[in-house]
């Protein structure tokens, strides 16, 4: 079958982000012997313009649409995609009465919300490598199915060395120039159990991990075919396990791979030799989802470590020489003016090479967090358009938004401190590569 498949993300903040979950089913659509085209709209300056222009040119039996996120989770600014969304979907029924399947993690979170809200004929709520072929067969067996959403979650691939995105369907150099980085994944799942994260829902809390030399044939490959040099691991914990982390690098190092890279990090599993096996294979910086550093409020949000844990493995990061960004919320359950205050104090003495604040945090459906809103604020269950959690048990939040305006190296993105979208292309188009947290701490 003709396939279209259709990435209608248009955020560029804090960088555009190459539509991998996308590359990897093209991918898996073409083993079993489907024509697929993808269109980005990422980029596109008139988006209907370029729907319409893909969909006469290749006239698709079948349209894949991913969503990728539902909002920027970003509390005051609260910028939700839907709109996007939206329209991308009347563009598609405006030129084509073809079946149009859902998919992408921010679908997968809430399924049945935006089967409703965009009328699809039909959904993928999960990983599409495989749940996308065997759909696609049902459909082109004339079978009677009214629409419907397929839970993917019994079919998620085990062993995932063998699933490799097509990049060659997207404008990568697009991507690298305008984001300063491409994506890759060195494991699937998430097991631990923070009360607002929605990693176990998409992936799974079982890991799947890549072979260290799987994940070393994907540098050099797309190094070989893009030139591309700067790269982000999209592991929800790239650290985890340790081994695991230790064995990738020691294949990059063992390859001699000139390649530069970063990663999201827990500051629970991070050894001075691993850390300083990470910079010897070109580890640049690491982003530590450390939510609190006020002990009470790290065990409120489901956080296996301690505020000790968060400065030691800062120390860590320090003797090895790899740049360190915290990110913290501020009005998380439990949270007070003393919590807070103990928070950015401590944050101040760790002198992160920058640090992120988050106000309050995005309420997901089927979290625990979503149950305390309930039970605390009364706020019911969330939906597309974004819902926060603010503690009510914080008198100012405005004050802390004064404060971390005076620090130069601190970003605060629903109060664009210190990062918007000016900022982000002016760095880009200057050529900066690699997160843009790492150029911001040298101007502390």
């Amino acid at each position: 079958m003709r396939v279209l498949l259709i990435s209608p993300n248009r955020e560029h903040l804090p960088d555009p982000a190459f539509p991998l979950g996308l590359a990897y089913v093209a991918a898996a659509l073409k083993r079993h012997g489907h024509l697929v085209r993808a269109l980005d709209l990422c980029f596109a300056d008139d988006p209907e313009h370029a729907i319409a222009g893909d969909i006469a040119a290749f006239r698709p039996e079948i349209i894949g649409m991913s969503l990728r996120n539902i909002d920027d989770v970003a509390y005051p600014k609260k910028h939700s995609y839907l709109r996007d969304y939206r329209k991308a979907m009347a563009s598609v029924r405006k030129h084509t009465g073809v079946p149009v399947i859902l998919g992408g993690s921010g679908f997968t979170i809430m399924p049945g919300a935006f089967m409703r809200e965009l009328g699809a004929d039909f959904g993928i709520a999960g990983e599409g490598e495989r749940a996308f072929p065997r759909l696609l067969k049902d459909i082109s067996s004339d079978r009677q199915m009214d629409g419907r959403i397929v839970r993917a979650a019994r079919s998620r691939i085990g062993e995932i060395d063998g699933t490799v995105p097509d990049r060659g369907l997207f404008d990568t150099a697009a991507y690298y120039h305008l984001g300063g980085m491409l994506n890759i994944q060195t494991k699937r799942g998430c097991p631990f159990s923070c009360i607002y994260c929605t990693y176990p829902a998409v992936e799974g809390r079982r890991m799947r991990l890549r072979s260290p030399e799987a994940v070393a044939d994907e540098f050099e490959e797309v190094m070989e075919q893009t030139g591309a040099r700067h790269f982000f691991i999209v592991d929800s914990v790239f650290n985890y396990p340790a081994a695991h982390a230790a064995a990738v690098c020691d294949e990059i190092i063992r390859r001699n791979l000139h390649v530069t890279w970063s990663c999201y990090a827990s500051p629970a599993y991070l050894t001075g030799e691993l850390a300083d096996a990470m910079v010897h294979a070109g580890c640049t910086g690491v982003e530590f989802g450390t939510d609190s550093l006020e002990d009470s409020v790290l065990r409120n949000l489901g956080k296996n470590f301690s505020a000790r844990t968060a400065r030691k493995a800062s120390d860590i990061c320090r003797s090895s020489g790899l740049k360190f960004c915290h990110f913290v919320f501020a009005g998380g359950p439990g949270d007070t003016d003393e919590t807070v205050k103990v928070t950015m104090e401590r944050l101040e003495e760790l002198q992160p090479d920058a640090a992120v604040v988050m106000t309050g945090i995005r309420i997901f459906p089927g979290t625990v967090l979503a149950d305390l809103a309930w039970h605390d604020l009364g706020i019911p269950e969330p939906g597309l358009e974004p819902v926060f959690y603010l503690s009510q048990q914080i008198s100012d939040y405005d004050s802390i938004r004064e404060d971390i305006s005076q620090k130069r190296n601190w970003v605060m993105p629903g109060y664009e401190i210190n990062i918007h979208s000016r900022l982000q292309r002016r760095l880009r188009e200057s050529g900066i590569k690699g997160p843009l947290w790492e150029n911001i701490s040298k101007k502390r």
